[in-house]
């Protein structure tokens, strides 16, 4: 009767996010004692029907990074975060990062992003999105003349946009 609730504290323990070495701690074994004990009786090590960092991006077809932004930017939050770089996460996750895909594709064509890239879904999406930055001198100097017409021509309508650009540089701040 000892031994089965020393084994349903261990399971509780490991359940609750402690991890192997904690539980091992508590009970003066190791964390591989630990992680035996709980694979031979309940078959394996994993906290409820959690997912790991790695796990999670592999699911979503995403890099281990673009997890991470999206941790950052608070679009999705762990179930359980286990000391310092540990993140568990539910199943439902995957359904929140892909809606996110789906909303936030590429800024150009609109497609989706592959894992392999953050932003643009191609070379030539990004080359689009960056033709000013990408022309030449020349080029450059007879589009800023082309500006300093219409500005010019239009003051009015280039005030309008003006205070715009400042009612959403005050809104970001």
């Amino acid at each position: 009767m000892v031994v089965q609730t020393k084994l349903d504290t261990i399971y509780q323990m490991r359940q609750s996010g402690a991890t192997l070495d904690q539980v091992g701690s508590r009970f003066g074994i190791t964390r591989e004692g630990v992680r035996q004990i709980l694979t031979k009786h309940y078959g394996s090590t994993r906290i409820q029907n959690l997912l790991t960092t790695t796990e999670l991006a592999r699911l979503t077809d995403c890099g281990y990074s673009y997890i991470v932004k999206l941790k950052r930017r608070g679009v999705i939050q762990p179930a359980i975060v286990i000391g310092h770089c540990r993140t568990l996460w539910k199943p439902e996750t995957i359904a929140t990062i892909i809606l996110y895909i789906a909303r936030h594709g590429c800024p150009m064509c609109h497609g989706s992003v592959p894992s392999n890239r953050q932003v643009y879904c191609s070379r030539e999406c990004y080359l689009e999105a960056h033709r000013y930055k990408n022309q030449p001198e020349e080029a450059k100097k007879q589009h800023n003349e082309r500006v300093k017409r219409w500005l010019a021509k239009n003051p009015e309508r280039a005030r309008q946009i003006l205070q715009r650009k400042q009612a959403r540089k005050c809104l970001t701040i």
